[in-house]
């Protein structure tokens, strides 16, 4: 059935995912939609670019969001009032939001983080600062650490690197780590962050202004230093997770269909970056919660687990409670930077129980596994061939 948009108010036509001021105008010339309704979303929409001047993208979404559960609540029963009340709430809002913005350490961390080169291909993990040179580490296992002034960087406590920071404006610094490797960083600030194979981390040198923003893309765990009125903000490729100082763990591959994040103490929050010109959903959890994303419904969901199940990975083991093989096999593969094919369907859902320790060889822990699953593997270079017996 055609939806009947002339039943729409202004602020319902802001939120259409093809929304644009030729939309808007389209409706007007075809005669499907009120033109006083649209005459206001017209205003609306040109009020807040034109008031948000100088803001990134990711800034002009985020005043974007502010504003929505203001706009959607104005009253349609006299039109004059109803525009000057959203001119009220909008101006104040696109106020509040230049102001919060020009104090963010990191304006357009998203696409910053975007424009970095993919990493599944390299061998090593790197550190690219902001000026384009690359530090390589070579080791399976690294360390990294910033001091309070974010110019120098320590590696494994035997390479030290310096870089000149800018004061007047963020300087990005990344850390690629391939399949196969892990590294633990300590930011300026203290907040620890271990990534796991096949992870991307995009962070200022040195927080500043009111907010501490980084980007991740893949897992990490997180463990945050409470700052009380410096909120610590982790963007990933769909949602953004607000905290205090708490610790977490955080899934967001960029070829997995879901993204987890897994709260171990303290409180955080998820608020989904929509796609529409006003759309959000929020989501606050507790401790023991797994909050998952599901990166093609743009939804969220939540359930009750065991924090150290997902966190013990940091510590050199995986812990699986009746786990699909399927399932065990990409986190290996990820691990040891090894593909792992599981040709038969019937055992891609088998289930395994157990712990297994990651400092064993890849044939060891299959090993393991096919005491409790019955399967036969055949290496071929960098290939394990699993199945059925």
């Amino acid at each position: 059935m055609e939806r009947k948009l002339q039943k729409l108010r202004a602020e319902e036509l802001l939120t259409e995912e093809n929304f644009s001021t030729d939309f808007l105008s389209g409706q007007a010339r075809d005669g499907i939609v009120d033109e006083n309704e649209n005459r206001i979303a017209q205003e609306i929409y040109s009020f807040l670019h034109t008031s948000s001047e100088g803001l990134s993208d990711s800034d002009k979404e985020q005043t974007k969001i502010k504003i929505r559960s203001s706009v959607r609540n104005l009253s349609r029963k006299r039109e004059l009032l109803r525009w000057s009340v959203a001119a009220t709430i909008l101006f104040a809002a696109v106020l509040t939001s230049v102001e919060y913005f020009s104090n963010r350490s990191v304006p357009g961390i998203i696409s910053f983080a975007q424009s970095i080169t993919d990493i599944k291909a390299e061998k090593n993990t790197r550190i690219i600062l902001q000026n384009g040179e690359e530090v390589t580490i070579s080791k399976t296992q690294s360390q990294i650490r910033y001091d309070t002034k974010g110019e120098n960087i320590v590696i494994d406590s035997e390479q030290k690197i310096v870089q000149k920071m800018n004061d007047t404006k963020a300087i990005f610094n990344t850390v690629l780590v391939p399949y196969g490797k892990r590294t633990q960083i300590t930011l300026s600030e203290g907040t620890k962050v271990w990534l796991n194979s096949g992870s991307k981390l995009v962070y200022p040198a040195l927080f500043s202004g009111n907010r501490r923003e980084v980007y991740i893309e893949g897992e990490a765990v997180f463990d945050v230093t409470h700052m009380q009125d410096k909120p610590f903000v982790v963007s990933t490729k769909g949602y953004d997770i607000k905290v205090l100082g708490t610790v977490f763990n955080v899934s967001a591959y960029s070829d997995d269909n879901f993204s987890r994040t897994v709260l171990e103490q303290g409180k955080i929050e998820l608020i989904y970056r929509g796609t529409t010109f006003l759309s959000q959903e929020r989501l606050e959890i507790s401790p023991g919660t797994m909050a998952i994303f599901d990166c093609t419904q743009k939804t969220f969901e939540q359930q009750q687990v065991n924090p150290r199940k997902y966190l013990s990975w940091r510590e050199g083991y995986l812990i699986f409670e009746s786990e699909k093989l399927e399932n065990i096999v990409k986190k290996l593969g990820r691990y040891y930077n090894m593909e792992l094919v599981v040709s038969d369907n019937h055992l891609k859902n088998e289930t395994f129980s157990g712990y297994l320790d990651l400092k064993n060889s890849p044939e060891e822990v299959l090993s393991i596994i096919g005491e409790t699953t019955s399967f036969s593997f055949s290496i071929n270079e960098d290939k394990i061939f699993i199945n059925p017996k």
